[in-house]
């Protein structure tokens, strides 16, 4: 499923979004925006492995054949929202990052 943020058809579907973010953002002071964006990090980095993790999941079940056929659908939905939650994330990450101008040091952990 895709959702469109946009109704112009000569946009991209993530450009009306990508405008949108950038409106909510843009009124917010340096050290506010600095706070989000580092917060992001840490959920961007939390979504990449658990997007990872649900991929590895769905890959062994496909392995095994004692996998039954509903664990292995079950484990391709969650691999999937998971990819969608980390796609998501990204892109709010880029747009806080393009706002603040640099990227925050934000050690791993």
């Amino acid at each position: 499923m895709r959702i469109v943020a946009s109704s112009n058809n000569d946009e991209s579907p993530d450009a009306g979004l990508d405008c949108e973010l950038k409106r909510m953002f843009g009124g917010m002071e340096q050290r506010e925006l600095e706070r989000l964006t580092i917060g992001a990090i840490h959920e961007y980095r939390a979504s990449v492995a658990l997007a990872e993790t649900a991929r590895l999941q769905r890959l062994a079940a496909e392995a095994d054949k004692n996998c039954c056929p509903e664990r292995r659908v079950e484990l391709e939905r969650i691999h999937e929202h998971a990819e969608t939650e980390h796609r998501a994330r990204q892109l709010v990450l880029n747009t806080l990052v393009d706002r603040l101008g640099f990227v925050p040091n934000v050690p791993i952990g």
